[in-house]
């Protein structure tokens, strides 16, 4: 029998147990004892790092979750790095976009520059458990070559020594993996920082040269941002006139337009002319 998920916004409670025990739990463990699909828990986990996220980082994580990439991404992370990965695009998004807009190649660089962080840290945990296993094979092996010869697993110490002879290549190989991707992060940023700087510097320059300004203007997505403002300053204005054509009484008990223009007395007759001629029709 499939479980009918709650609808509504996260109460208080539930945002205080996925704070507690999201970093132990599972995220579909959680779904399930809260009955909330597995991306409303992603999203709410998304938000525990700060007592209350702001809007601008939320609407980060709708973007990312609107991304033709997310499903792709969330199929390469396991669940806890679902919601990291989540937290760190919102942080990154947030600092690069301080200046000017995002565009798309800004998303997949900080995808990648996000998912290189996430596979380090996964290096540097199989390196740290290598290293564990490492030096607990050690003092098992220091351990029975205590023990007298007589009674001494021969078989054991060969066993643990050739395990650690095959996970020293495997630690070094960690590390190096870790290296990798740390150059890989260090390349992303320096991009992403290039990327923002010389828009930044166009942006300046727009300001200052004028043949800059027309080059700007002249793209599609610039007249498309300046049409609708062009539009809707000319509805706004419209709109005014039409409100200060009609006749006002101050408070002295004065009655006048405050603007009175000939379009306007041209309207008026015209309405006045229309009202007569539908109560004629009205009164045959």
């Amino acid at each position: 029998m499939t479980t009918k998920l709650k609808p509504g916004k996260a109460s208080r409670n539930e945002q205080e147990f996925i704070a507690a025990n999201h970093e132990t739990m599972e995220v579909a463990k959680i779904a399930a004892k809260l009955r909330r699909s597995e991306d409303f828990i992603r999203k709410l986990i998304a938000q525990v790092p700060t007592v209350q996220q702001t809007e601008d980082q939320s609407d980060w994580v709708a973007r990312l979750h609107s991304s033709s990439f997310w499903v792709g991404v969330k199929k390469c992370l396991m669940g806890s790095e679902v919601a990291y990965f989540e937290k760190e695009w919102a942080r990154y998004s947030d600092q690069f976009s301080s200046s000017t807009e995002l565009l798309a190649t800004d998303d997949l660089m900080i995808r990648d520059l996000v998912l290189s962080d996430i596979f380090q840290m996964r290096a540097n945990a199989d390196k740290t458990n290598a290293m564990r296993l490492i030096s607990e094979l050690q003092k098992a092996i220091h351990t029975e070559g205590q023990v007298d010869l007589a009674t001494r697993d021969q078989l054991a110490i060969v066993n643990w020594t050739t395990q650690v002879n095959s996970l020293s290549p495997a630690m070094l190989a960690y590390a190096k993996q870790s290296m990798d991707y740390q150059r890989q992060k260090d390349a992303k940023l320096r991009d992403l920082k290039g990327s923002r700087d010389q828009r930044f510097k166009q942006i300046e320059e727009i300001n200052r040269n004028i043949f800059e300004l027309l080059k700007d203007l002249d793209t599609r997505k610039r007249r498309i941002v300046e049409g609708r403002m062009a539009a809707k300053m000319a509805l706004s204005a419209q709109l005014i006139r039409d409100d200060w054509n009609q006749v006002m009484e101050y408070e002295d008990g004065t009655v006048d337009k405050p603007f009175l223009t000939p379009e306007g007395e041209l309207k008026d007759v015209r309405l006045q002319n229309e009202q007569e001629q539908a109560n004629r029709q009205k009164k045959h």
